[in-house]
């Protein structure tokens, strides 16, 4: 029963009553002044009841402590630490030890001798059960070796019968103005034999006038051991030792809540004023449930005293105390939790049902009285698990929150670390501090996009995401100079490597370009002030970029038949403008077609098909260009590898209805026979002529027999 919150580690029981958290005082004070009021006694023995870790010691502390407060000079309390011993034999030894200590400092010689001469009754009548352990060097029990019976012979070697023994020490007892209280705490660290060795000391020579014992233990544990060596006696025989039995009163839930909060404060700080009302619906529903015994509330305060400082800031609070609640104390869902990162994130759609299987696998050897407070758990922790009707929105403001069930924030809740999907809450507060500054945020993506990732992607994605998820943070008066940072360096971090590939491919760099435009912009600013901010921004655009911006543009105000047209305020750009950025675009074109940059350019396709749109339509200048590269070798096998591309598609499979588990890639050509950006014949012939020409390396041929088995399956239907 800890006091302070700030004691990390400490599971020691309490000392004062002003440490009481748990309101035990009462009781203490209750149960001391009934033990100042026994009068002559006879081995009268008291026990205090209670469950492992419900603050017993902490009680028998609060009693010791009334107890001396009282200055009742007639009572002598002392303690038997029953746990510093192993064995029956040693633990025989050091409470016959104990009482002749007690005893004689108070009565002198004449009781030691008595108090001797009883041990020796009493050892030589019990059976060996091995040798026995020596003990710390004291008083008349010093080095101790040899079997129990050879000791008793050597220390007690009077003849004199037990009982005249016993009757000459009661009588010594019996005519002095004093009581003696025996403390037995922490009989719940012996085994089985141990404990009951300590009730069998009791009942034989501990039933002495004025002495009284204080037995703190688990009732339930004693009974089963009692069971267990004696079945015919059952709940008799601690009725034959204990004259009086008190249960410990459990501390209320409240006290328990208020102590785990205040552990949380202190550790790991306050919510937020807007997440506190799931904070407690959280704590309430997962958290209070487990917290039932003041050691429960130790054992979870020195947890996050440890795991917190790993992680502090880069996850969610209510997320977190929960998750290290089940950890504790609900292990198999942890790691059920653990082990189904796609289930519990919702990434699999067939989990997304509504009815109890979704959580079949989690709930699987969990007892049944738990299972409905677990079942809670994983609805507070994991929505989609609770309903599919979360979209986009919702997952966005799950990610602000960095909730566990959110994939990118997953893996650091159990890995004490961050990871790598994500940025430190530190590097995100920098982010936004310095969205600003053009030069650094430059400096951050260039960064990124030489820094790689477990998955073989750069960091490029982690940044975009954090940074739209966190987008209304962004000072209004830095999203211009930010705009015009991202605009310039787009081609330079626009990689291959962090496009999605293969079957359900959704983003790409250029997609999280526009995502993050959009996020900062839409609502933020007026269409006049955000077509002046993006004509500003796209003066030093780079190409790819520049292409694709004029073109999601344009497209706003195109009409067509499967949508209504965009409201002007929903629109990048207004239409005045652009005629203004298409000139920017094919200047641009222009310009790079000249210097040779185009032909390299990774967007090359694209942008041959945008310079014709751009022309309104008119194929002239982009195919006079692509019919200047017909001669040239080194534009042929550029073109070739832009020419081939790649699909993927999932089929329904052969034999049976199941289907296909896997995606399929297919090859295919990015040119027909009548492509409107180059003389497709023409690009033919010249291709066939390098696959023909015996200096050609096998990479060049095949490379180019790629292509062209490619463009016949496209010519025949079949692509």
């Amino acid at each position: 029963m800890g006091g302070s919150v700030s004691n990390y580690f400490n599971d020691s029981p309490i000392e004062r009553r002003e440490e009481d958290l748990y309101g035990v005082t009462s009781f203490s004070e209750a149960l001391a002044k009934s033990i100042l009021n026994i009068k002559d006694p006879i081995g009268t023995t008291i026990a205090l009841n209670g469950a492992w870790g419900s603050g017993k010691s902490s009680t028998v502390n609060l009693i010791r402590a009334e107890l001396s407060e009282a200055k009742d000079s007639h009572l002598i309390v002392t303690e038997f630490k029953c746990w510093w011993y192993r064995g029956e034999e040693a633990l025989a030894l050091a409470f016959l030890q104990q009482l002749n200590s007690v005893l004689g400092e108070q009565f002198g010689d004449k009781t030691r001798k008595l108090v001797r001469k009883l041990g020796r009754g009493i050892l030589q009548a019990g059976p060996v059960i091995g040798p026995a352990i020596a003990l710390t060097p004291v008083g008349w029990l010093s080095g101790l070796v040899g079997g129990l019976f050879d000791v008793a012979k050597r220390l007690f070697p009077d003849e004199e019968p037990l009982e005249t023994v016993f009757r000459e020490l009661s009588k010594v007892l019996e005519s002095e103005n004093r009581r003696f209280l025996v403390i037995i705490d922490d009989m719940d660290r012996l085994s089985s034999e141990e404990a009951l060795a300590i009730f069998r000391l009791i009942k034989s020579v501990g039933r002495l006038p004025n002495v009284m014992y204080l037995v703190v233990f688990d009732r339930q544990l004693a009974e089963q051991a009692i069971n267990e060596k004696y079945p015919s006696e059952g709940p008799h025989f601690l009725e034959k030792i204990i004259q009086a039995g008190f249960e410990l009163p459990m501390p209320v839930s409240t006290d328990l809540n208020n102590a785990v909060l205040a552990s949380i404060d202190e550790i790991c700080g306050t919510p937020s004023e807007d997440q506190i009302v799931r904070f407690m619906n959280v704590f309430y529903d997962v958290v209070a449930p487990y917290i039932t015994s003041p050691r429960h509330v130790s054992r979870f305060q020195n947890a996050i005293s440890v795991t917190w400082p790993a992680i502090a800031g880069e996850v969610n609070l209510a997320d977190f105390v929960a998750l290290e609640i089940l950890r504790l104390y609900e292990p198999t869902l942890f790691s059920a939790i653990k082990g189904n990162k796609s289930l519990v994130c919702g990434t699999k759609t067939e989990n997304n049902n509504n009815n109890d299987d979704r959580f079949s696998i989690f709930l699987n050897g969990i007892e049944e009285g738990r299972q409905d407070v677990a079942k809670t758990a994983l609805q507070r922790l994991f929505p989609r698990l609770e309903s599919i009707g979360y979209g986009g929105e919702w997952i966005s403001e799950w990610s602000s929150e960095r909730r566990v069930c959110v994939e990118a924030h997953f893996d650091t809740y159990f890995r004490l670390n961050l990871s790598d999907e994500v940025l430190s809450g530190k590097a995100i507060d920098e982010l936004i501090e310095k969205a600003g500054d053009s030069d650094y945020i430059k400096k951050v993506f260039m960064d990124a996009a030489n820094a790689r990732r477990r998955t073989g992607q750069s960091m490029v994605p982690v940044y975009f995401d954090e940074l739209t998820t966190h987008g209304k943070r962004v000072d209004k008066d830095k999203v211009r100079p930010l705009l015009s940072a991202l605009f310039e360096i787009h081609d330079a971090i626009d990689l291959k490597i962090d496009a999605d590939s293969g079957f359900m491919a959704m983003a790409n760099t250029t997609l999280r370009y526009h995502w993050l435009i959009r996020k900062l912009t839409r609502n933020e600013f007026s269409i006049e002030e955000r077509t002046d901010m993006y004509l500003k921004a796209t003066e030093a655009a780079s190409l790819g970029w520049l292409i694709n911006f004029v073109s999601s543009a344009r497209g706003d105000y195109q009409v067509r038949e499967d949508r209504q047209p965009t409201a002007e305020e929903d629109c990048l750009v207004s239409e005045n403008v652009l005629p203004e950025l298409t000139k920017r675009a094919l200047n641009a074109i222009r310009t790079s077609s000249a210097d040779g940059s185009l032909l390299v350019h990774k967007d090359l396709l694209y942008i041959l098909y945008r310079w014709i749109d751009f022309m309104g339509g008119d194929p002239t200048e982009a195919r006079a260009w692509t019919d200047s590269l017909l001669d040239d070798r080194k534009a042929l096998l550029i073109l070739v590898k832009v020419m081939t591309g790649a699909s993927w598609s999932m089929g329904m499979g052969g034999f049976g209805s199941l289907g296909d588990r896997v995606s399929k890639r297919t090859v295919r050509a990015q040119i027909s026979d009548d492509s409107p950006v180059i003389d497709a014949r023409k690009f033919r012939a010249a291709i066939e002529k390098i696959a023909n020409d015996k200096n050609s390396s096998d990479d060049e041929i095949a490379s180019i027999q790629t292509l062209l088995s490619a463009w016949d399956h496209r010519a025949r239907g079949e692509d």
